[in-house]
């Protein structure tokens, strides 16, 4: 098809999101298929990957990653900047096993010591493209404690581009901590979150969407992002652990 046809139902809406925004769109999926009369079919990647397969020429309507990660998309002309929408706002936090004693985490100093008393904590890999494994790359070096922690840190990847679930690896019982966006870790069973990360180690993602350059119907992809910044959306945006943008 060529851009601006209609799409059809046979085809379905194609979203490629960032693993993030995983429990959400899965919530929204069912409205989003009543509101566009056709089938939506999403792919999830992590942040980085997103912006690699896009820029690798896979096809989609709607793209969903980091905002940074679209404003890139946009200049190399791979989504419509125009249509560029800040969707929600994702903070980092802690998490451990279901049932574990929570360390204090709600300042600088009791972060510091709940690092040093555990022997294993888990954080995406800074290569996967993970906002927060990059971000908290950066922390721990800003703390003087890379060196320190060395080998109890378990940088946690897939394969290229994958969804990283740091959480998994708590679950598990492979570490005692793990440190990612709070929406991820609320969407692992066998884990409990301690807590955001303390405000002057914080970050918050804003996820963006956009409307792919590639797109087959340009209107409909346009409502699909108006929705997920409607009041409906918010609801399920907050209830998964994030912030509408």
């Amino acid at each position: 098809m060529k851009p601006g046809q209609p799409n059809q139902a046979t085809s379905g809406l194609r979203i490629l999101c960032a693993g993030a925004m995983h429990p959400i769109l899965d919530e929204l999926t069912g409205e989003l298929e009543r509101m566009s009369g056709t089938r939506v079919a999403a792919q999830f990647a992590s942040s980085g990957g997103v912006k690699a397969r896009v820029l690798e020429g896979e096809a989609a309507d709607v793209v969903i990653t980091t905002s940074a990660a679209i404003e890139e998309l946009g200049r190399q002309g791979k989504v419509l900047p125009m249509t560029a929408t800040a969707v929600a706002r994702s903070a980092i936090g802690v998490a451990v096993r279901s049932g574990a004693a929570k360390p204090g985490v709600g300042s600088v100093d009791a972060f510091r010591l709940a690092l040093r008393h555990v022997q294993s904590i888990a954080i995406a890999a800074p290569a996967t493209g993970s906002p927060s494994g990059n971000h908290l790359a950066r922390v721990l070096d800003r703390l003087g404690m890379t060196a320190e922690l060395g080998a109890r840190i378990k940088w946690v990847g897939g394969a290229a581009g994958a969804v990283v679930v740091v959480g998994e690896v708590v679950a598990r019982g492979e570490a005692e901590i793990g440190l990612q966006q709070i929406a991820e870790i609320l969407a692992v069973p066998g884990i409990e979150l301690v807590g955001a990360l303390p405000a002057e180690l914080q970050h918050v993602t804003v996820f963006s969407a956009a409307v792919a350059a590639a797109v087959t119907d340009v209107p409909l992809a346009r409502r699909v992002i108006d929705f997920l910044v409607s009041p409906a959306a918010a609801s399920v945006i907050k209830a998964k652990g994030m912030e509408p943008a």
